[in-house]
């Protein structure tokens, strides 16, 4: 395996870790700024922070080492694919009476940071080298 694939693999662990983590805050926190349903839209807001963050990072993983137009289309697609998720998700829960959309962007924009500290940080980290030294 290569630096390449161990680094987009370890912005994915750290990343799952970081939500874990943001999910285990957001339960206490949603429970006492507005009980059951502060707790539920908390959580729902990690979820799509989850959705947002993971999932360029799985398609990074998968196609890394594929042809450079065919990971164009893994990332392009995968972007795609959260932001119809993400949307219909919006519509969806603008209509729920009682949804406190006050947790629910809270934790989702600071999950969405989250994931990106967490890409910027492993990335900037990295020890990838720039020119590929294997003849051809």
């Amino acid at each position: 395996m290569n630096e390449e694939s161990l680094t987009y693999r370890r912005a994915l662990r750290v990343t799952a870790i970081v939500i874990a983590a943001l999910a285990v805050i957001a339960a206490p926190v949603g429970l006492l700024v507005a009980g059951g349903a502060g707790l539920v839209a908390a959580e729902i807001g990690v979820l799509v922070a989850a959705l947002a963050g993971l999932t360029t990072q799985i398609a990074m993983v998968i196609a890394h080492d594929k042809p450079a137009h065919v990971m164009a289309g893994y990332v392009g697609g995968s972007w795609l694919a959260k932001m119809l998720i993400i949307v219909i998700a919006l519509i969806v829960l603008q209509g729920i009476d009682g949804f406190h959309k006050v947790l629910f962007a809270a934790f989702c924009v600071g999950g969405v940071l989250a994931t990106l500290v967490v890409d910027f940080w492993v990335i900037r980290s990295a020890r990838i080298p720039y020119v590929d030294g294997r003849s051809k």
